[in-house]
């Protein structure tokens, strides 16, 4: 990569392949063996204190009826999900082969949370996301070397792309204000926006202020293109391989990092 390219990184969502299972291990491996550099996972506490990889907060059951994740034990859990993996599992596995964000769908367990990335003994290789600025904050203070990011913009994934374009720009701006104010509550040092929210002017702002920008889901490459040149530093993907192939193809090559902060440290550059 030349000393002009952009500086960024793309995460594989889940896993990267819904065809092999959201937060399974025969993404993460799939992912990982195509050189994907990051892995993004969802993590939430289980009924008897457990860190686990699940998006949704309730588990359907085959012969009817559901269990409620943070009510469910690991156990039962497993009995419907038998390739459900646990936080630590995760790490011990992939955490020396890629970058890891962990997105945490919900609150009250940092904590918990904390002790596992601390027993493991990597938190430089962390990036957390939150929708909950009060969970990044007490992060801060008890990982204060993983990057944190606050997740947002989730509210245009159900507005149809004709009313998230240029029209939403008042919208935009007054997010910008927003996040500015929530940002700095959560002690962020990133925002990991939805890939329409992203704009070049939000990018810019949102830099000067001091923060970085990364987002998520992009599956087109053009639209990847497009946010790779405005400056983001990191884009997820559910389809990684897709994207990493063309945007080498276009001489623009992700980081591949031992640390998040040769992402997130390299002065920022955006091509015209």
């Amino acid at each position: 990569m030349n000393a002009a390219a952009p500086v960024f990184t793309l995460i594989a969502h889940r896993g990267g392949t819904a065809a092999r299972g959201e937060n399974s291990l025969a993404g993460f491996r799939a992912a990982v063996a195509a050189g994907v550099p990051a892995l993004e996972c969802d993590v939430r506490m289980t009924g008897d204190g457990e860190l686990v990889l699940l998006h949704d907060s309730v588990v359907p059951l085959a012969g009817g009826g559901r269990l409620v994740v943070r009510h469910a034990s690991v156990t039962a859990l497993r009995v419907a999900m038998p390739e459900l993996l646990t936080l630590e599992e995760f790490l011990e596995e992939f955490g020396h082969r890629a970058l890891v964000n962990l997105d945490l769908k919900g609150s009250g367990y940092e904590r918990q949370l904390a002790r596992i990335v601390e027993r493991w003994g990597l938190p430089e290789r962390i990036y957390l996301t939150s929708q909950h600025a009060a969970s990044l904050r007490r992060l801060a203070r008890l990982l204060p070397t993983a990057y944190r990011g606050l997740s947002h913009g989730h509210t245009f994934t159900r507005v149809p792309r004709r009313v998230a374009g240029r029209s939403a720009f008042p919208v935009r701006s007054l997010m910008a204000f927003q996040l500015a104010l929530t940002l700095r509550l959560a002690r962020a040092q990133l925002v990991a926006l939805h890939y329409r929210v992203v704009t070049p002017w939000l990018t810019r702002w949102l830099r000067l202020q001091g923060w970085q920008v990364t987002t998520w889901t992009v599956n087109d490459p053009r639209e990847a293109l497009r946010l790779v040149r405005i400056g983001v530093r990191a884009v997820t993907s559910d389809v990684p391989v897709q994207l990493l192939h063309s945007l080498t193809a276009r001489q623009l090559r992700p980081v591949t990092s031992w640390t998040w902060e040769d992402v997130f440290r390299q002065p920022a550059t955006a091509l015209p």
